[in-house]
Order: structure tokens, then sequence, then C-alpha cells
């Protein structure tokens, strides 16, 4: 196998210049491929950080039934005593922060201007690790210390012609079935990235949400992890921790929540798929061009080796390996000029891309070539180069022997 593996390799160099063209077809499909996929990946990596550090959150914790009967009946649903659970949560192993939030629709009046809202109340001593992500566009975050004023979406602020230093009139439902107003001044247009969510989204201290609802509980409790990647272990963490505790509450990961993000993967993942096959069909033709070639030009050859006793299948082995290494060499080039291409992109501060549908702002792309993208491309290639030589190495393989001795 050895002397199969060298005999390949030196008919591979043998015509040099068809060669080259052969390997630069292969890696720069590899490029395209591998790169097209590190972009994707960010853009993944980007979309759920963003979802998760602005709204979701890592984990949910809700009132038992939460889920399936929060929209008919709101207040049934709601923790009533949250600084407990919020204690016994932080102190587990990989938690970064966990807040309390409480969330409700209401109407906001600026002057003449009525437009409805989601409110969403946090604590603004905590609210540092969920504004990361949040682009702000003019003012500024609500302080720890107060109690009195709110963040609101870009969009929103636009459609209500309101200014930062603006008062805010917020009539809401309370939980009695009341009706509640309270009044809190606007200090800071942000955007979190979803357009529909600019549109509606206001964010006011946890306190002022608890009377306007003229209520101590809270929605939900919000827990934020140090990484992503350690969420199942995590997970399982705190779904221990509650069953010891009590069994009154229910969880929910970001990803159960988060249909966008799914629907966006879907639509991606999908390109992607197009793009590989395209790529992989790209390899395959040139790998088999160059591999027929080569059984034309050295048919003579093939029938003096055939003549001293070389088998079919030894001669189907040596096609099949130049195509393996016409593909091995062409990974590896186009693995280096990939990350070369990485290097460069980030040197200059990544590409500009414009806002993707029902986004509110465009972001600088990366490629985030991981262990899967890498190996992707690479198996696409390697594959698309050894079966594009199946065909010309059975022709080799099935040469008459005198036929191909008179070709000479």
């Amino acid at each position: 196998m050895r002397d199969l593996m060298r005999i390949a390799f030196l008919n591979v160099l043998r015509n040099r210049r068809r060669t080259i063209l052969t390997l630069s077809s292969i890696v720069v499909g590899y490029m395209a491929l591998a790169c097209f996929g590190g972009f994707i990946e960010f853009s993944f990596v980007g979309l759920r950080e963003t979802m998760i550090r602005t709204q979701l959150g890592h984990v949910q914790i809700h009132r038992a039934g939460y889920n399936q009967g929060h929209i008919a009946e709101p207040t049934k649903y709601m923790i009533e005593n949250p600084d407990r659970l919020e204690k016994m949560l932080s102190k587990i192993d990989g938690v970064e922060v966990v807040t309390q939030r409480l969330s409700f629709s209401g109407l906001a009046t600026v002057g003449n201007n009525s437009v409805n809202v989601e409110v969403m109340g946090i604590d603004p001593r905590k609210n540092e690790s969920f504004a990361d992500f949040e682009t702000l566009i003019d003012g500024r975050q609500i302080r720890r210390t107060e109690s009195d004023t709110g963040v609101a979406g870009a969009e929103l602020l636009k459609g209500m012609g309101a200014e930062i230093g603006d008062w805010v009139t917020l009539v809401v439902s309370s939980v009695d079935g009341l009706i509640n107003a309270v009044d809190f001044r606007i200090v800071g247009s942000v955007q979190t990235g979803s357009q529909d969510f600019d549109e509606v989204f206001v964010k006011i201290p946890l306190k002022l949400a608890q009377r306007a609802r003229d209520t101590q509980s809270v929605e939900e409790i919000v827990v934020l992890l140090e990484k992503t990647e350690n969420l199942p272990q995590v997970f399982s963490l705190i779904e221990e921790r509650l069953a010891e505790e009590d069994e009154g509450h229910e969880m929910s990961i970001w990803s159960d929540i988060a249909p966008y993000y799914h629907r966006v993967v879907a639509l991606y993942s999908g390109l992607f798929e197009v793009f590989t096959v395209i790529v992989g069909v790209v390899v395959m033709f040139s790998v088999a061009n160059t591999v027929m070639m080569s059984v034309f030009e050295r048919t003579p050859e093939i029938g003096a080796l055939r003549a001293i006793g070389a088998s079919r299948n030894r001669i189907l082995a040596m096609f099949l390996l130049e195509g393996f290494v016409l593909g091995a060499i062409g990974a590896l080039l186009g693995a280096i000029g990939a990350w070369l291409a990485t290097g460069f992109v980030d040197a200059f501060g990544g590409i500009a891309v414009p806002p993707p549908p029902g986004m509110s702002r465009g972001y600088q792309a990366r490629f985030l070539l991981g262990p899967e993208v890498m190996g992707l491309a690479t198996g696409v290639t390697m594959l698309a180069a050894v079966v594009s030589s199946i065909y010309p190495a059975v022709a080799a393989a099935r040469l008459n022997i005198v036929a191909a001795l008179d070709h000479a």
C-alpha cells in the first residue's frame, strides 16, 4: 500500500501544469466552503448570544403550568417568593447572574401620542449583564439607584415621537384587574437586534413595574451562565436543586423559546447545503477530468503493467489513490488558505453585513473556523475527489491488454 501511495504521488506530479490547475480549483472550492461555513457559524453564535443576553437568558424559571396557561391567566402563575429562588440559584457553579423579571403589556403615552408597548421590569443592579449585546443609540442605561427611569427601543421612540428626557405615562392593568398608571423618564434609546422587539420594547426598574401591577411577585427568574457551552451541565444542576427545594416550578432553556433563531438556522443551513453540493460537484468534475486525462495518456503504461502481471484491482487502486492524493493536497492547501483568509478579515475588523430580515442593525462578520466547519470542508473535498476518480479508475482497470499496448 505504501508503494502504491508513493507511485500515486509521483504520478500526480507528472503533469505539473494540469495538477496545479486542478489543485487551484480544489483549493478555491475548499476555501469558499470553509469561509462560508465559518460565516454562518459566526452568524449563529452572534444571533444566539444576542437573544440570550438581551431577552431570554440561558434558563427561565416559572411557576408550574406557566407555559400552558399564562396567556389566559397571567396572574395565576406569578412567583411569589422570588428572593429565595434567586439566592439558591446564585450559588450553583457556572451561573453568572440570576435576576427577576416582570413583563406585561401596557399603553404608553407621550404628549398626545399613545402606543401599545411590551414592558420588561428588570433589576437595575444586574442590568449590565443583559445589556452587553444591546446597542445604545442615544442616552444611557438605567442606573442602579434609579426607580423612575426607563429605556425604550429606538424604533418605538421614533413611532411615539419621543426623545431622551421625555416623561412617559404608562397605563396598565393591575393583577386585580384595576387600571393603574405610573410615570417614568426616558434616559436611553437602544437596539436589541430584533426590529419587531425594538418597536414595542420598554425596560423599567422592577420596583416600578411591580408598583404598576400592584404586586410584589415576579413573572420569571432568569439565569445567565458564564458560558453557553456549559448549559447542559448547569441545567441539570438547576433541575436537581429545584427538585430538592420544591416542586412548584418549571424551567425552559433559551432554545425552547426562540422560534426566530430556529427559522434563521433552518434558512442558513439550507443555503449552506446547496452551496456544499455545488462545491462538491465542481471538485468532482475537476478531479475526474484530471484523472481521465491521466488514464488516456498512460494507456500504454497500463497495458504494460497488466502484461507483466499487475491485477485489475492494483490498477484500480493506483488511480483511486491519485484522486485521494489530489484531494488531500487540495484540502491541506485549502485549509491553510482559509486560515489566512480568516486572519486577513480579522485584521480589517470583519466584513460589514447589512441588517438581515427582521433585524434592526447590521454587524461586522468574521469567519468562525471551528472543527465542525473544517471537518465538513475536508470531508466534502476528499469524498468528491475519491468518488470522481472511480469511473476513470474502473475504465483503466478494464482496458484490454493488447489494445492498450497497441495504443502506443
